[in-house]
């Protein structure tokens, strides 16, 4: 067993896994990447896949808390927290079909703290002078549920408890982002097949190795 690490952008890689310091777990590995699609990591490196994987996998927060706040302006404020809700169960379990590298760049930006904090400051100090204060409430709650994650992580655990022969929802979305960029390059994959294969045993693996 050995680990590495990379300080820059923090992934931890062992033989069976990758996970990064935002908690986002693969079970892909560099070297079935390298087999999935020969040669994409010398255009970008294996960090960088990841990184942007990672983009699409948090956008669900992003997304959500930012429909909440414009819906919770213009609708009742229960209508919003209840479509907010359901929109990010629905947008993170089915990601993967809407990864595309042409809004990637978009999608990234709306991940960005910055502009998050700067949209929930200025909604919710609306709603606060405007006298909405059951959405000023819900806001606080799902600025804090969205922003450390919760409940991607309580989808996460949902999922991991079923008994499923499906890959993974990150390594879906990271084999999509291979696709998409593999396909950009004129690097079609070798066998998509394949590397679903190698993931599922990597994951019997790893809860095998969990239960004992």
């Amino acid at each position: 067993m050995f680990s590495k690490k990379s300080h820059s952008i923090n992934v931890l890689e062992t033989p069976f896994s990758t996970v990064t310091s935002g908690g986002h777990w693969f079970h892909a590995t560099r070297d079935s990447i390298e087999e999935y699609v020969p040669g994409l990591m010398k255009k970008y490196s294996f960090e960088s896949l990841i990184s942007k994987a990672v983009v699409w996998i948090d956008s669900a927060d992003s997304l959500a808390m930012l429909l909440y706040f414009i819906l919770a302006l213009i609708t009742e404020t229960w209508v919003a927290a209840v479509v907010a809700l359901m929109f990010h169960f629905w947008w993170y379990h089915k990601k993967s079909a809407f990864v595309n590298i042409v809004f990637e760049s978009t999608v990234r930006i709306l991940n960005s703290e910055i502009l998050q904090v700067v949209v929930a400051a200025v909604a919710l100090s609306y709603m606060g002078i405007t006298g909405m204060y059951l959405g000023v409430t819900i806001g606080i709650i799902y600025f804090f549920l969205f922003k450390v994650s919760l409940l991607r992580r309580l989808w996460d655990k949902i999922d991991s408890n079923k008994k499923s022969d499906k890959l993974p929802l990150n390594d879906r979305v990271l084999k999509m982002v291979l696709v998409r960029y593999s396909v950009y390059e004129d690097m079609p994959p070798v066998d998509v097949k394949k590397m679903d294969d190698e993931i599922r045993k990597a994951v019997i693996e790893y809860n095998t190795k969990k239960k004992k």
